[in-house]
């Protein structure tokens, strides 16, 4: 994690760590069966604004994976305050061996870590841990144009060069033998609320002379978007292996 110490400086703290709300993680759930006392798991969690709701919500422990021990420790003092530290359960790990046993989790949620692996790659990795009937909900970045303008598509190629259709992730999933249960892009509001929570954070660290790049390209990101976002943004999947 080393050669991304500056972005985990600039982004502690931060209650999200990628575009999402409350809202589309409810979208999400409302549309995965699960048993009674679901075993879950929330792989790269971040902070854990998703892995928070699901403790919440489902009333069940959520195993919170994430590779960076700065983001579990802001989860852990928000499910403290939350009154959820008896649900929660953080752990440092990594995302394409997260130590999980094959065919243990009933749910398995990640929202914006899968491009770490790429879509397919995780997949693959991650339907071995369901048991059978079990589901998965990710969200991931996806293409919504075919042709998407340059500046996108160049930016894109080199943040994550597997980043696919709405049409091709859904294919991929199939291909992987996983049953599509649904899926939804997430809204704009999602995308402009976490900006608005990057540029807090650029805001308060602007004097610092070791963040001026990560902010330049949080800045840039942003500015993108706004040009650009109707291009692309992420999608919501609800995947079941059979």
């Amino acid at each position: 994690m080393e050669s991304f110490a500056p972005l985990l400086r600039l982004f502690q703290g931060m209650t999200r760590k990628g575009p999402g709300s409350e809202a589309s993680t409810l979208r999400a759930l409302a549309l995965c069966p699960l048993p009674e006392n679901p075993v879950i798991a929330d792989l790269g969690c971040g902070s854990g604004a998703s892995a928070l709701v699901l403790a919440r919500v489902l009333q069940a422990p959520v195993l919170a994976l994430d590779a960076d021990g700065t983001a579990l420790d802001d989860l852990w003092a928000l499910a403290q305050a939350q009154g959820l530290s008896s649900r929660i359960h953080p752990r440092t790990g990594d995302l394409a061996d997260p130590g999980i046993a094959p065919e243990s989790l009933d749910l398995l949620w990640s929202e914006g870590a899968i491009t770490h692996l790429g879509w397919a790659e995780g997949l693959r990795i991650w339907r071995e841990l369901l048991r059978p009937g079990g589901v998965m909900a990710i969200t991931d970045a996806t293409w919504f144009e075919d042709d998407p303008p340059g500046e996108a598509r160049r930016a894109w190629a080199e943040w994550y060069p597997a980043m696919d259709t709405e049409a091709g992730s859904l294919r991929t999933a199939r291909d992987l033998g996983l049953k599509a249960l649904g899926h939804f892009r997430l809204p704009r509001r999602d995308w402009w609320a976490y900006f608005d929570l990057v540029e807090a954070q650029c805001l308060k660290w602007e004097g610092d002379e070791s963040l001026a790049e990560v902010i330049a390209a949080r800045r840039s990101e942003r500015d993108l978007y706004l040009r650009t976002g109707h291009s692309y943004g992420y999608v919501f999947h609800v995947l079941q292996r059979p």
